[in-house]
């Protein structure tokens, strides 16, 4: 179930663009009207990448009780797109982190990250232990090789027939209809990515998504860090509290919640169990109260 996101809360908004040599970040500080909130801000990291935190809208209710930094990553939203880069690393997303933190002085925050924005919250956790209070990974990454393997087992159990024949087409190099393929992602796309009603920002982002960012970094043949990325032997160097969401039937991110939740020890798991990857829209109100609880619990 999810609510009306085009009413969010009241909170003051703030605009801007953080400027450094080779690229610019686009950002949002949303800050409670009231004085009796918490001070230590959660920061949002969207997935892809390529895609604009638009797709996080619902977090932004969370300043209701607190401030939130938003940021377009590099090669998404209105920051700088791929057309003026030439390769993407994890580490420039890490200084792209730092100049937003240095620049808003954030030096103790909260970290969400969602689906590729879980790759940078585990490094911002590892890279700053002082500074992070909580870190909540939402249908992420640990793993890409396992990943890619959960997920042909994931195939067999939730697949339906007509979208594995498709697959096995295509595989096979048979040739496929374009109706045949459309119907296959539509099938994918409603069941095993968002099983709930697209919302407009959901749309807007997605139709914004920067392809040539997220080729940048997940193509094996342009970016042979990430074709081999795992951290599972440095999880148990995260300290800091830790919320693991994951949806029951995600066909993304699949098996990863356990692999978070059984290396970093100060850790909660919560499956969604009518969701895929994007619960915080396919079960939005549940969702929200639960991080709502997890922040609570883990602010000063």
């Amino acid at each position: 179930m999810n609510i009306n996101n085009e009413n969010l809360v009241s909170a003051k908004i703030t605009q801007g663009y953080i400027k450094s040599e080779n690229y610019k970040t686009f950002y949002e500080v949303h800050t409670p009207n009231y004085f009796n909130s918490e001070s230590t801000p959660i920061i949002l990291l969207a997935g892809g990448p390529g895609l604009s935190f638009k797709t996080l809208t619902p977090l932004l209710n969370l300043a209701e009780t607190r401030p939130i930094i938003a940021y377009d990553q590099i090669g998404s939203g209105k920051s700088t797109r791929s057309e003026q880069l030439t390769s993407l690393n994890i580490e420039d997303f890490m200084e792209q982190f730092n100049n937003v933190v240095s620049e808003l002085g954030a030096t103790k925050f909260h970290i969400l990250g969602h689906s590729w924005g879980t790759i940078l919250g585990v490094n911002i956790a590892l890279e700053y232990p002082g500074n992070i209070q909580s870190l909540i990974l939402q249908s992420g990454i640990a793993d890409w090789k396992k990943c890619l393997e959960a997920r042909r087992k994931f195939e067999l159990e939730y697949y339906p027939e007509d979208l594995k024949k498709t697959i096995k087409k295509l595989n096979e190099g048979i040739k496929v209809s374009p109706d045949e393929v459309e119907d296959a992602t539509n099938k994918f796309n409603n069941q095993f990515y968002c099983r709930a009603k697209y919302p407009k920002y959901l749309c807007d982002a997605l139709n914004d998504k920067d392809l040539g960012t997220n080729q940048l970094i997940w193509n094996p043949e342009k970016n042979k860090e990430m074709a081999n990325y795992k951290i599972c032997n440095r999880l148990d160097e995260i300290k800091c509290p830790t919320f693991i969401i994951s949806g029951k039937y995600d066909g993304i991110s699949v098996g990863q919640g356990e692999l978070f939740s059984s290396g970093i020890k100060n850790s909660t798991h919560v499956e969604f169990k009518n969701s895929s990857h994007y619960a915080h829209i396919e079960e939005e109100i549940a969702y929200l109260e639960q991080v709502k609880n997890f922040l609570e619990v883990n602010s000063n």
